[in-house]
């Protein structure tokens, strides 16, 4: 298999070395490929997720068990990350992908026609099987054919997908949910099956990677000795709290009981910061490239743990959408940062490396919501948005933390260049 000269392939330092000859290189066409992906899905889960609680009430059960269905999906996924990254091994990512996107397009489907409470528990706690290898699997597919110099624009793509699926998914639901309340399930399955049937058609087959290979045991003695990767990990666990978790809580509860605003305020809100976030990706990808991980993680942590100390403290609803969105700008930065810097640390054997990066992130997701809701129970609305300050804040010590590595080779048949893998068969 032809090598690239001037390509630099294995691990790499934290913050730029000699400028790579292969920094002009245009993007792998499996991130394209992927970036469509996320589009779909993303476009069908923001058809869906509006109308899964009201969906789920008509079986006439407590809050309580909606809240459920929604947490069986996340606790599913986070169990069950470690067995998607043992399929790797066998199956290959392009593989795992797929299966995952038919299983959450199956089991949604099913949702739609269940006829009892406890099914839709059943299946929506099984979609998470399908999401977690989904991740699992797409990470490892755009790690596998993007070499260093470009791995911070390859994620800020992938990532770009499925914020623009995002902004579109809520608009084409409101369309979608006069049909029934049962048309979004089925459009979310469609939209699922058409991504697995993109990978298949679109997505080249190539070798494993070298995050499908090796010994367990040895990566995770790896792992726990680099530095880059416990600041991957605690990156991913505060952004994934505070972003995913705590914002969506706390943000609509805020707009309407203390700025007293309709909930439709809170859905601009959103889409304001969304299309702020996309349009930060790019050069946030190019940033951490160009200028390295460190710093660029260091600004986007920073930008983000000084919003959320303040954010609570809003007087009116244009400071409350200004701050969100210079949120967005720190969330750009540190989302393509987390997972480049993740690729940079994965030594060969690391598929349980993507399976602990996925799991801190879930943690921060399910933990993030219920903990700020007891806080803001207990104590305040401002202590619940700071405690996902302080989170931050401790993810950017971890990346302070971090010292330069010299660049390793990798051996040849660890990791495809872009034309290997877009061209293997």
């Amino acid at each position: 298999m032809a090598r690239h000269p001037g390509r630099t392939v294995g691990r790499m330092t934290d913050g730029p070395s000699q400028p790579p000859t292969g920094f002009a290189s245009p993007l792998p066409r499996t991130v394209w490929i992927m970036a469509v992906v996320g589009f779909l899905i993303a476009v069908g889960f923001g058809v869906m997720s509006p109308v899964l609680p009201v969906y789920v009430r008509l079986f006439g059960v407590s809050s309580f068990l909606v809240g459920l269905v929604v947490s069986a999906f996340a606790i599913v996924r986070l169990m069950t990350n470690p067995a998607a990254s043992w399929l790797l091994r066998f199956l290959g990512p392009k593989q795992v992908v797929i299966i995952g996107d038919l299983l959450i397009a199956a089991t949604t489907f099913l949702m739609g026609v269940s006829d009892s409470y406890w099914s839709i528990l059943l299946w929506r706690g099984l979609s998470g099987i399908g999401s977690a290898l989904h991740g699992v699997g797409s990470l490892a597919l755009i790690f596998a054919v993007t070499p260093p110099p470009l791995r911070g624009r390859a994620n800020a793509l992938s990532g770009g997908g499925y914020v623009v699926g995002g902004m579109a998914g809520p608009a084409i639901g409101g369309l979608v949910a006069q049909i029934s309340y049962q048309a979004p399930f089925f459009f979310y399955a469609a939209a699922l099956f058409a991504a697995a049937i993109t990978v298949w058609l679109a997505v080249p087959a190539s070798e494993r990677s070298a995050a499908t290979t090796g010994t367990a045991g040895q990566t995770l003695r790896q792992l726990g000795r680099d530095r880059r990767f416990r600041a991957a990990m605690a990156v991913n666990f505060a952004n994934s709290w505070q972003s995913f978790g705590v914002r969506s809580l706390l943000v609509p509860l805020f707009v309407v009981e203390t700025l007293r605003h309709s909930p439709s305020a809170t859905g601009w809100a959103f889409t304001a910061a969304a299309i702020v976030q996309f349009i930060c990706l790019q050069p946030a990808g190019w940033a951490s490239d160009r200028l390295g991980r460190k710093p660029t993680l260091l600004t986007g942590l920073l930008i983000m743990t000084a919003v959320s100390s303040v954010l609570a403290l809003s007087p009116n609803y244009a400071v409350l959408v200004t701050l969100l969105c210079l949120y967005s700008v720190g969330a750009a930065t540190t989302g393509s940062g987390a997972q480049a810097l993740l690729a940079d640390a994965l030594p060969p054997g690391a598929r349980s490396g993507l399976a602990l990066y996925q799991m801190a992130g879930d943690s921060g997701l399910i933990l993030g919501p219920l903990i700020a809701g007891a806080l803001l129970d207990t104590v305040s609305l401002y202590a619940a948005w700071s405690l996902g300050a302080v989170f931050l804040l401790v993810a950017a010590v971890a990346v302070g933390l971090m010292k330069p590595v010299s660049p390793v080779p990798a051996e040849p048949a660890q990791r495809l260049s872009p034309e290997d893998a877009d061209s293997a068969e």
